[in-house]
Formats: structure tokens, C-alpha cells, sequence
């Protein structure tokens, strides 16, 4: 168990910082004292996001960046500017998801190449835009978390784009970790309900 101020001072980057998962972590991670650099694709999002944050901790230093994981550039200049902007990076939580519009719906039969590749796209090559460049420049015993799913070790009927791009993020952190000798944390899973469900959303 982390005590409170386990994150004080620490600078950690968020994907998928505006909504859900991404958004209770920002706000988490705040109220220990960490300093954030939060970005998602939604700029409304993480206005409010940044809005709601340093109402509830005043005290905190973040920036945020509108930012779509599936462009590899982009990711390249934010994970660099915010290393040079706070003078390091100690932490990542890679948090970007989308939900298919068929989830549950179509059989693989029917699967829409588009939102194959979306899908991929952001749940996974996001990812791996992330932690190619993350773990050139993170901090001696820094740690960057890989948001999968109960859908990364089980198969579901009518779920193939997302269930595949989930096990794929399992395989991908895993061969990560052997490759930097880093400890693998175990598989936490969790019910998460949000206030609405909103497909195709990072």
C-alpha cells in the first residue's frame, strides 16, 4: 500500500486523462501531490477535466494536451515536452480507450474493417506509441501502467475488435517488461460504471 505522499512531487503523464478511468486517476494522483501532464482527444473534456481537478486540489501543477494516440509524432513531442517542461518523468498510466459501436452486436463475420483498425488503433497501437518513447526517457524506477481489461484474458462473443486489441496490450506490456527487466504488477479487475457509455471515444 502507497502511503499519502508517496506521489508528492512526482511527475506522472496520463492518456485518456478527461473521462472515466483516466479522469479518477488524474484526480487520485493530484490529491497525493503528483504533477501531472494530462492529454486526451477530447478538448471540452479535459477543459473540464483541468477545471474540476484544480477546483478540488488547488494546489496542483498540470498541463494538458489535446492529443489522439493513434499519431505517433504527436505522442513523440508531448511524452518529450513534458519531460523538459517539469524536468523528468517518474510515471505513466497509458489509459486511452475506445469502445466499438458493434460491441456485443456483430459477430467477426460481420466485423467492419474501419472500426477493426480504429479500435486497434487507439486501444493498442496508442499504447505502443507510448511506451516506445516513455521508456527512453522515464525517470531510474519510474513505472508506467497499461490499462487492459477482464477482455485482455477471456474471450467474449460479438467483441473481437476490442477483446483482441485488450489481449494484445497484455502481450505487448509483457514483452516490454522483459525487455527492461522490469517487475510485471499483478491483474487487478474491477466493474467500472460510468455515467454514460460513449463509444468510439478516447
Amino acid at each position: 500500500m502507497f502511503s499519502p505522499t508517496h506521489f508528492a512531487g512526482k511527475v506522472i503523464a496520463l492518456t485518456g486523462a478527461a473521462s472515466g478511468i483516466g479522469l479518477a486517476t488524474s484526480h487520485l494522483l493530484a490529491g497525493r501531490g503528483a504533477r501531472l501532464a494530462l492529454a486526451d482527444v477530447q478538448e471540452k473534456g479535459l477543459l473540464e477535466a483541468k477545471s474540476a481537478i484544480l477546483e478540488a486540489h488547488p494546489n496542483s501543477e498540470l498541463s494538458i494536451t489535446v492529443l489522439d494516440v493513434r499519431d505517433c509524432d504527436a505522442v513523440e513531442i508531448w511524452t518529450t515536452d513534458t519531460a523538459s517542461h517539469f524536468g523528468r518523468l517518474d510515471g505513466a498510466a497509458n489509459l486511452a480507450g475506445v469502445i466499438p459501436k458493434s460491441i456485443g452486436i456483430k459477430p467477426l463475420s460481420e466485423q467492419d474493417l474501419d472500426e477493426w483498425d480504429f479500435v486497434q488503433g487507439v486501444n493498442l497501437t496508442g499504447v505502443m506509441h507510448c511506451l516506445r518513447v516513455q521508456l527512453k526517457i522515464i525517470n531510474d524506477g519510474g513505472s508506467i501502467v497499461n490499462a487492459s481489461s477482464i477482455a485482455g484474458l477471456t474471450g467474449r462473443a460479438n467483441n473481437a475488435a476490442y477483446t483482441a486489441s485488450k489481449h494484445a496490450v497484455v502481450g505487448l506490456t509483457r514483452s516490454a517488461a522483459k525487455e527492461v527487466g522490469a517487475r510485471q504488477g499483478s491483474h487487478r479487475h474491477a466493474h467500472v460504471e460510468e455515467r454514460e457509455l460513449r463509444p468510439n471515444r478516447t
